[in-house]
């Protein structure tokens, strides 16, 4: 039997720096050692006793404590939202039409939506701002929270190992790359309670931020464009996150900070000749970005929950046959629509197009203090 390859895809709610040696941290179970399971669960309607006698019990129940796959009866069934080949042509004719009508919708209400905008004066254009609120903050941020008490979709799934996360899995292959990791709907965020060093963009490769930086340190694998960031982090022993957000919250405040931590910044790209060259997004900007909220939740909100709920009753693909949560499915789900929403409004230069980057894909930077983290 030919074996399949997947990426694997987690939405966090714990601190991922804690929990990173964590055996039960699903980031330690899933990868190459589970794609031969993914594969025979979905090829051949395996059995739990003949999956532990094949791929070994202590594998098979790991992946059931993580939340990949449950056992029903004797039959192994997938537990989360899970996507192969034969499932693109039926998410891109469900998903891609609806996606362009919805940035109709939100198109329309623009003005509105710049005149709010113009109200920040960060030295970023309305275009970069807007960029990071409406693809960012909003869809891939508080809208959730939206669509939650719609009881459109799921936003955490509390696991027996009392770790608190969503997994997607995607099979690998050209059908479905622009729904995995080409669109623009993944954060990558490095913060704490006051103050967030962010990207917003695709997940097409490696970016060049703090958290892809601690994420590869921890797992010893290194790709080149991090290979000086990680040496300094790995001298420097203090260069820990409180230590790092810390001097960042005194560069914004003063102008200066630890040499290291500029140091650092600049090789990341936050900072530029000394000076911060990404957005930076301050506590008294909370009510504009409030504002803009409720613009986008006025026109898109109660639409956008009724085609996830009955996308996530009716398609016909594999996370729905096999009985995963709809909830879950409905959450991935939304991923792809606002990822095509967000793709629209670049092509409409609503806002800004982020720039493509050779082996970190396409995002744009941004620092986030105060009551909006």
């Amino acid at each position: 039997m030919a074996m399949n390859e997947f990426e694997y895809f987690l939405f966090e709610n714990f601190d991922a720096d804690v929990e990173a040696a964590n055996p039960y941290n699903p980031r330690n179970v899933l990868g190459k050692e589970t794609d031969p399971v993914i594969t025979a669960v979905a090829n051949q309607n395996i059995k739990y006793q003949e999956a532990c006698t094949l791929f070994g019990t202590d594998l098979i129940h790991r992946m059931m404590d993580v939340g990949v796959i449950r056992c029903d009866d004797t039959q192994l069934r997938f537990d989360c939202p899970i996507f192969f080949k034969e499932d693109a042509a039926t998410l891109l004719c469900e998903i891609e039409q609806k996606s362009r009508g919805l940035a109709d919708c939100l198109e329309r209400n623009i003005s509105t939506i710049r005149v709010c905008c113009s109200m920040i004066e960060n030295g970023f254009s309305l275009e970069i701002n807007l960029y990071h609120i409406i693809c960012g903050m909003i869809f891939d941020g508080s809208f959730f929270d939206y669509l939650c008490e719609k009881g459109a979709v799921a936003t955490e799934r509390e696991h027996p190992s009392g770790l608190n996360y969503l997994s997607v899995i995607y099979e690998k292959c050209e059908e479905l790359q622009s729904f995995s990791n080409g669109l623009l709907c993944s954060y990558n965020r490095f913060a704490d309670a006051t103050c967030s060093l962010q990207s917003f963009g695709d997940a097409d490769g490696n970016r060049l931020d703090f958290y892809r930086l601690f994420r590869c340190v921890e797992q010893g694998r290194i790709p080149l464009n991090l290979q000086e960031a990680a040496k300094l982090v790995t001298e420097h022993k203090y260069l820990n996150k409180d230590i790092i957000l810390s001097e960042v919250r005194c560069l914004i405040k003063t102008g200066f900070c630890d040499s290291a931590v500029q140091q650092i910044l600049e090789m990341l790209g936050y900072v530029e000749n000394g000076d911060l060259c990404v957005p930076v997004f301050l506590p008294q900007h909370k009510q504009v970005i409030e504002a803009i909220e409720q613009v986008v939740e006025d026109c898109l909100g109660d639409v956008i929950a009724k085609v996830l709920i009955d996308l996530a009753n009716t398609v016909k693909i594999t996370a729905v046959r096999h009985g995963a949560d709809k909830l879950e499915i409905a959450n991935e789900l939304y991923h792809i629509v606002f990822g095509m929403i967000n793709e629209e409004l670049v092509k409409r230069n609503i806002v800004a197009k982020p720039a493509l980057r050779s082996g970190e894909g396409r995002y744009m930077k941004c620092i986030v203090l105060g009551g909006l983290v």
